[in-house]
C-alpha cells in the first residue's frame, strides 16, 4: 500500500509525509499518482476538506483500489465532524479518518479567505461570547480561525498507525 494526498497549503502534505515517513509507506501527490502507478493499486488517501468534501477522493476513488481514507480539515475532532464526513463522502468499505489540520489565509486567495471567514463566522461568535469561559483548546481554535494555525501533531496520526499496522 502507499499514501496518495491532494493538499492545498500543506497540512494535508505535512500529514502524509510524517505517516509515510514513520510508517515506511512511499507517498505521492494524486498527480505523481496518475503518472507513476497503475490503475488499481491499494492506496490510503489523504485529502483536504473543502465545504466538508474530501478533495480528490472521486478521483482517487476511480483509479485505485483506496484501502482507507483520510480528511484533514479545520473544525476540531469529534463525533459531529466524522458524521458530517461520513455523510459528505462516500468511501465505500474503507475505515474514514480525519485530522486537524490548520488554516493558511496567506496561503489562498482571497475569495477562499472571504468564504472561510463566512463559514467559520458563527463558531468564531460563539467561541468570542464564551470570553474567560473558554478552554484552552477553545482559545487556540479561536486564535486559529482569527490569525491562522497548524494544529497538526505526530500524535493524531496514532489511529491511522494503529490501523495500518493491523492491515499487514
Amino acid at each position: 500500500m502507499v499514501i496518495v494526498y491532494q493538499s492545498h497549503t500543506g497540512f494535508t502534505k505535512e500529514y502524509a509525509q510524517m505517516l509515510g515517513k514513520a510508517e515506511k509507506i512511499k507517498t505521492y501527490t494524486l498527480d505523481e499518482a496518475a503518472h507513476q502507478l497503475l490503475s488499481g493499486t491499494q492506496i490510503f488517501y489523504m485529502g483536504p476538506l473543502t465545504a466538508g468534501h474530501i478533495g480528490g477522493l472521486d478521483r482517487a476513488m476511480k483509479r485505485y483500489q483506496v484501502q482507507g481514507v483520510c480528511g484533514v480539515g479545520m473544525s476540531m475532532p469529534g463525533e459531529s465532524t466524522m458524521a458530517s464526513l461520513r455523510r459528505s463522502n462516500y468511501v465505500g468499505d474503507a475505515p474514514l479518518f480525519y485530522l486537524q489540520g490548520g488554516w493558511a489565509p496567506k496561503k489562498v486567495g482571497w475569495l477562499k479567505c472571504r468564504m472561510v471567514n463566512m463559514v467559520t463566522r458563527s463558531t468564531r461568535k460563539a467561541l468570542e461570547a464564551k470570553g474567560s469561559a473558554r478552554t484552552p483548546q477553545e482559545q487556540a481554535m479561536l486564535d486559529m480561525l482569527l490569525h491562522g494555525g497548524s494544529f497538526v501533531a505526530f500524535e493524531n496520526l496514532e489511529p491511522i498507525r494503529a490501523w495500518l499496522k493491523s492491515q499487514g
